[in-house]
């Protein structure tokens, strides 16, 4: 078991980042996680209705702080905001 977090994006934003995500998900993963396509990736990350869903599995923390990173740069270009929870 990892860290978990849930990025939550407002609602008007809500479809532009679902589709952003649709685009530009597995290509930041493919590039930033070299684990990505394993049963056990380094982060795991899935979109949800309200923004994403993140769980550092713990195996790599440079690898898990780039891809927070990458995906908070994709929801703060889409959203006005980013709100980062416990799920």
């Amino acid at each position: 078991m990892g860290i978990e977090y849930l990025a939550r994006v407002p609602e008007s934003a809500r479809v532009a980042v679902t589709d952003a995500f649709g685009r530009e998900l597995a290509p930041l993963l493919q590039k930033l996680d070299p684990k990505a396509n394993d049963a056990f990736p380094n982060i795991y990350v899935k979109p949800t209705p309200e923004g994403v869903y993140l769980c550092d599995n713990l195996t790599n923390q440079v690898v898990a702080s780039q891809v927070i990173r990458a995906v908070l740069d994709v929801l703060l270009r889409y959203s006005p905001s980013v709100e980062f929870i416990e799920p």
